[in-house]
């Protein structure tokens, strides 16, 4: 499979062919002018190169040269494919190159995206969205080829802007049920969400103040987490972008949610999404049994740091989880947490999961995509793939 960039017309026997550039020619019928283009996502690429470029509809019909709004219309809306030469004319109307609309291996106007930060510039979010839409359209792009297409349904948790924070709880509790989690839910609850909630989970390195991320897509949601934070720290952000996702409609998520939002609706959403993730964590029962089981002589330090460690979470938010049930009060806050000495250690996880690197291997084994598109798509060379496969338990027997 031919890998190259951009177009050029040549003429052949009197008519005029376009030579495409990045994808299997007969995958979307470049070769052909009149022939309408099958190009998937093609028409939700339009309505953000539209949006870009700040025009209306009818403003882009007429550049295109099209007689009424309607057609760009039924366009955008899925209903009606677009021609060689009307995606010329697209590019040269929007600004916006040929990759831009037909590349399989970026995300354009496809996800939402809701990132867990504190103290994070804009142009590094923006700069790890692009690499994250490449991570997880290569793993959309390998699964059509593999014939493994997400279900069309989706878990959702029925809460909304007027749920309680004890309904979150109670939510966060009957998910770590429903999961069969066991007594420290967060050592299945990575498994969990990939098999039976079909989220694709992928811990990686974020920008400083990053610490997660939730990614909703047709094609299947997904949550990243920071290899650079503590194993309690990673945990409790899982679990608490996993309540986004699965609100993602009746709560939307800000964009950028930063860990004290200012909004009234943005703060109240959060604190949810924190009572949902202390609670699937730390069960009521569970944790009601440990402290009333707590040894004579221990202090309370002493106990929080055993019991955080035993729920695989951090110190913080098991304070917090203790207050919600109504053991500690908020203003317990600095003497209680003044009595922990040791920091959350640092242990990074292997990169990305198994799942997705065992599906990129095979994409490369079958030819699907070259090994140098795949490595500047991770942003590694082909020792460190190597190293984070071996890593997952994966063996790799191929090179450049």
């Amino acid at each position: 499979m031919r890998e190259e960039r951009g177009f050029e017309w040549e003429l052949r026997g009197g008519k005029k062919f376009l030579r495409f550039l990045n994808c299997k020619i007969s995958d979307v019928g470049m070769n052909q002018p009149d022939r309408p283009l099958s190009l998937p996502y093609l028409n939700r690429r339009i309505v953000a190169a539209r949006g870009e470029a700040g025009l209306t509809q009818e403003e882009l019909a007429r550049r295109m040269g099209f007689k009424d709004r309607q057609t760009l219309a039924a366009i955008e809306a899925g209903q009606r494919r677009v021609g060689v030469e009307e995606l010329v004319s697209l590019m040269g109307a929007t600004g916006k190159d040929m990759e831009y609309f037909t590349d399989p291996f970026r995300l354009v106007g496809e996800a939402g995206f809701s990132y867990r930060a504190c103290g994070t510039s804009d142009v590094a979010v923006d700069d790890f969205e692009q690499r994250v839409g490449g991570w997880l359209a290569l793993w959309r792009y390998l699964g059509t080829k593999r014939g493994e297409t997400p279900g069309v349904l989706r878990s959702r948790l029925a809460l909304n802007e007027k749920s309680t924070y004890e309904e979150a709880q109670e939510a966060g509790e009957q998910v770590a049920r429903d999961l069969e989690l066991g007594p420290v839910p967060a050592e299945r609850l990575e498994a969990a969400m990939e098999d039976e909630l079909k989220i694709l989970v992928l811990a990686v390195d974020t920008p400083d103040g990053v610490s997660g991320a939730a990614v909703q897509l047709a094609s299947g949601d997904a949550i990243l987490t920071s290899r650079n934070d503590p194993a309690g720290r990673r945990s409790f952000d899982l679990a608490h972008e996993l309540f986004h996702v699965l609100t993602w409609e009746s709560l939307p998520p800000e964009r950028v949610d930063r860990e004290n939002p200012s909004g009234t609706k943005a703060k109240r959403t959060e604190q949810l999404a924190d009572n949902f993730a202390g609670a699937l964590l730390m069960p009521a029962e569970r944790l009601g049994q440990r402290w009333g089981a707590r040894p004579e002589g221990m202090s309370e330090g002493e106990w929080m740091e055993a019991t955080a460690r035993h729920f695989r979470v951090s110190v913080p938010a098991l304070f917090w989880r203790m207050v919600a049930l109504g053991y500690w009060q908020k203003k317990e806050q600095e003497s209680l947490l003044g009595k922990v000495s040791a920091p959350d250690k640092v242990t990074k996880p292997a990169w990305f999961s198994r799942r997705y690197l065992e599906r990129v291997v095979w994409g490369i084994e079958q030819g699907e995509v070259s090994l140098r598109r795949m490595l500047a798509i991770l942003g590694m060379d082909l020792e460190e793939f190597r190293e984070h496969c071996e890593a997952h338990g994966i063996r790799v027997s191929i090179g450049i």
